[in-house]
């Protein structure tokens, strides 16, 4: 069953008008009187189309709401932007995984350079990729990919009550340790292909972000988030 994101809501209906409108006409070809899943307000309904007519929208009648449990803890994944192909993995399975918000970062050894003028272009088409991830795994919120941040003091601004970075130097300090505690958000940081140079690291501990190891092996930059979200879910349960 296809799931669709909506913010008009009008007596008994909802009102599809952004982009869903060709997926649903033209990708898909649904018709009428098909069902499918409307998520409003975090929250998820069972409707049927009801109208297919207008070029711009696609009206849907609801038939029934579906239960749903969201996760107590807010997940920011803070992450060294990647080579595209890597990074649009990050984006997706983050999301897949359920992050709540992905804030990209230039660190000092990035591969990966961002032209200022492209930047907007950037940060709406990583967007996209993860309103597309959410869709796809059912989820009842789209992730906020947030702007670029390339002076990592502006981290202060994204703290949570529990505050790590996966670092390869550390060997002591493992993530479960960590996990068991109890906690309301979570600000992870995964540092890009290059890694964390120490002088980073200073800053994030400056912040109140602590060392955590991820174990033994040495995870690529886009596994480590799926290491990390899964862990939470586990937890989580």
């Amino acid at each position: 069953m296809f799931r669709y994101f909506v913010e008009i809501k009008k007596d008994n209906n909802f009102i599809i008008n952004n982009t869903d409108v060709h997926h649903i006409k033209n990708v898909v070809k649904l018709k009428n009187n098909e069902i499918i899943e409307c998520v409003y307000q975090q929250e998820v309904y069972k409707t049927k189309i009801k109208d297919l007519t207008f070029d711009n929208m696609v009206i849907v009648e609801i038939v029934g709401k579906t239960q749903t449990k969201l996760s107590n803890i807010k997940k920011v994944l803070i992450a060294g932007v990647l080579r595209e192909q890597k990074w649009d993995y990050l984006l997706q399975k983050s999301t897949e995984l359920g992050v709540d918000e992905i804030i990209p970062v230039i660190f000092k050894r990035n591969v990966v350079k961002i032209d200022d003028k492209k930047i907007d272009q950037k940060l709406q088409r990583w967007q996209t990729i993860c309103d597309t991830a959410a869709k796809q795994s059912k989820r009842t919120t789209i992730p906020i990919v947030n702007n670029l941040i390339v002076n990592l003091k502006e981290l202060e601004k994204h703290l949570s009550d529990l505050n790590l970075v996966a670092w390869e130097e550390e060997r002591q300090i493992c993530l479960k340790s960590y996990l068991s505690k109890n906690f309301n958000s979570i600000s992870f940081v995964i540092g890009c292909e290059g890694g964390i140079d120490p002088s980073e690291i200073n800053v994030l501990h400056d912040l109140g972000f602590k060392n955590v190891s991820l174990g033994s092996n040495i995870l690529r930059a886009e596994t480590a988030p799926c290491y990390i979200l899964s862990s939470l879910i586990y937890e989580d349960k």
